[in-house]
């Protein structure tokens, strides 16, 4: 898994090429991603420089306007 963390949500889905990607508000306010260009990845499933063994890869997001919750490193 690449280290998308940080990263804008759409960037990271490009990166991803072909990769099932599913994104999740990190904040748990359970905010559908219409756009995702318009948000940050937080953290991801699995993390960074992990092995991917299970799809799709969740990449934990939030709002640009937003800072990433405690706990999460974007």
């Amino acid at each position: 898994m690449p280290d998308v963390t940080g990263g804008n949500a759409l960037r990271a889905q490009e990166q991803m090429d072909g990769t099932q990607v599913r994104f999740e508000d990190a904040t748990g306010k359970n905010r559908e991603v219409v756009d995702p260009k318009a948000w940050r990845v937080c953290d991801s499933r699995p993390g960074a420089n992990q092995q991917i063994t299970s799809y799709p890869v969740v990449l934990l997001v939030t709002p640009t306007t937003e800072p990433c919750p405690e706990g999460a490193s974007g």
